[in-house]
Parts: structure tokens; sequence; C-alpha cells
């Protein structure tokens, strides 16, 4: 596998840079009310988006609307709060959809009314329906750069058990799939793999049975830094830090603290600050017919362990200290 070469990431930073450039407007109406549909809005992946969009839309003079739908075993939960931010006639709608097959419907509502859809950390909204805009990261690609981590971090090769993250999440089938393309015929093997909700507690204990049953086991997968500082808190708790690898997407405070502890060995941070940010700034584009640069951006992604973690930039990753939605 090829790595991204870096001056194709500093084209992409700057591409999503130009992008936030270019869409800058005058405020909008006090008056414009946006919706945002997440399948929950707690954690360190949801926490950042919702700080990006929350406080560019600020900046831009939109108030906030955001709908929680409690996890992702809530699908048609997310669907409904979804059709009635239509019903609201918002001026448009940031989704990242638990499962895009089950949005067709709801988001062809939107068309109808013409409200724009846009996701926001995810590069779909529908399965069948086309985003009018979106900003996020390929998943894809993130499980090539996981993959390059675990070569790097067993270079002899060895065995991994992967947190999968939530049952019929697409972005952690997405990460996952190329994941094992990339290790398919190597001497990396995959000896075991479970999907949880997404939730702390639920991602430790999974991890710890993992060390239990595998307790040769080399290395530990967490599709995200929910699952990836469940299993880095496993590994602490059995003394088996640095022992055991750990390696995931996604590098929020808990994550940036486990590595600093020396329990989680490799994380290919995603920048979801700054994908909220860049959501809304096309958002704002559409909202006022103005034409966009692009129509997908895909927020860069950065590669992180201890030899780079106090040297990278932040701001784009994290929400400051305390924020909540």
């Amino acid at each position: 596998m090829q790595s991204r070469s870096p001056t194709k990431t500093r084209l992409a930073v700057l591409a999503a840079a130009g992008v936030l450039a270019l869409l800058a407007a005058n405020p909008a109406s006090a008056a414009d009310k946006i919706g945002v549909s997440m399948p929950n809005i707690k954690g360190p992946w949801f926490t950042p988006v919702l700080y990006g969009i929350s406080d560019e839309a600020k900046k831009l003079g939109y108030d906030v609307t955001i709908q929680d739908a409690g996890g992702y075993a809530n699908v048609d939960k997310q669907v409904s709060q979804f059709s009635n931010l239509v019903v609201q006639k918002v001026a448009a709608i940031l989704i990242d959809p638990a499962n895009p097959a089950s949005f067709n419907g709801a988001v062809k509502e939107a068309k109808a009314e013409k409200i724009p859809v846009i996701g926001a950390g995810s590069p779909i909204v529908a399965s069948d329906v086309e985003a009018d805009a979106a900003a996020s990261s390929s998943h894809c690609n993130i499980g090539h750069e996981l993959a390059k981590g675990a070569k790097v971090l067993l270079p002899n090769g060895g065995t991994i058990a992967v947190l999968a993250g939530p049952a019929g999440a697409f972005w952690a089938s997405d990460r996952l799939r190329c994941f094992k393309e990339d290790l398919a015929g190597g001497n990396i093997k995959i000896v075991a793999e479970q999907t949880s909700e997404q939730d702390p507690a639920i991602a430790l204990s999974l991890a710890s049975d993992f060390l239990q049953r595998f307790p040769q086991v080399d290395m530990l997968y967490g599709a995200d830094d929910t699952y990836g500082v469940g299993a880095a808190r496993a590994a602490q708790g059995a003394q088996k830090c640095g022992k055991v690898k750990v390696l995931f997407a996604v590098l929020g405070e808990a994550a940036e603290e486990m590595m600093r502890a020396g329990c989680a060995d490799y994380v290919v941070a995603q920048q979801p600050v700054m994908i909220g940010r860049t959501a809304v700034q096309m958002m704002d584009a559409l909202v006022k017919s103005k034409p966009l640069p692009t129509k997908k951006v895909e927020v860069p992604l950065v590669p992180v362990t201890m030899a780079n973690l106090n040297s990278i930039d932040k701001t784009g990753m994290q929400a400051p200290k305390g924020w909540t939605p």
C-alpha cells in the first residue's frame, strides 16, 4: 500500500482551507435555522464535529437545532428526527446517517422542499440520493492508514483482535474492509472480531475479554477512539501497555492521554472540527445560491504516534476543553 505523499497531503489541506476561504460570506439572517441530525452527540468524534458546526454557524448568523438519536441502534428515531426537521422547513440539514440505506425517503422529502442536505462527517447522506455537498474523511483511506500503522507496529507480523464498531455502521465497515484488503496475504492475521454499541464501558469490557481469550494477541484494533480508548484501558488494566499494541482512529482528549501513558501506539487522526466548519461553509453557499468550488471535500488525515504528538496542530481535531453540544 502506498501512503499519501506529503505533497498530496498539503494540497488536500489547502483544498479544505480554500473551501473555507472561498465560501466565507456575510452573516445570515437571525431567522435562518439549520438542522443537524446525528446518530449520537456524545463522545470524542461527535463533540468536535458539533463544535465545528455550532461555532461556524454562529459566526455566520445561523441558529442551530441539533437532533440526537441516542445511538446507532436507533436508526428509525434518527429518520423521524430528520423528517421533523423537514417539516420545520429549516434552511438546510447537516447529517451523519447511522445507516444511509434508511434515509432515501427522508432525503427525497427534503429535496422536494428544496432543503439542501449536507453530509457532515459522512460523504453520503443516503444510499440512493446524492448529497448536495459533503465534508468528511474517506473511511476507506482511514482503513488504509490503519493498515499502514499495523505494519509499522508489527514489522514481523502478528495477530490482531478487532473492536469493529457499531453493527451496521457503514463508516466502521468501510474502515475495516479496506484495513483487511491491505493486510490480505501478509503475516498479520485477525484472530477475533466483534461489533458492539459505541459505548466506552462496552469497549473496555470487550477489549478485556479479548485479552483474556487471546493472551498472546499482539494488537488491538479500534474502529474509532471510543473503541480504541477502551482497548488502551484494557491493556493498561492488564499491565500490557507496549506489549499489546493499540491502533485506532480519531484523536480525542482521552486518546491523547492514553498515548502519553504509553498505552495507545498509533492513531489515524481525523479533523472533526474542520469537517464541521467546512460542512457549514458549504451549506451557507448552497442556502445563498452561491457556486461551490467542489461538492465533496475530504479533510486530510493525520497519522499520530508519540514521535509527533507534541508537534501536530490539534485545533482541527478537538473541541475546547469542557465544550458540550
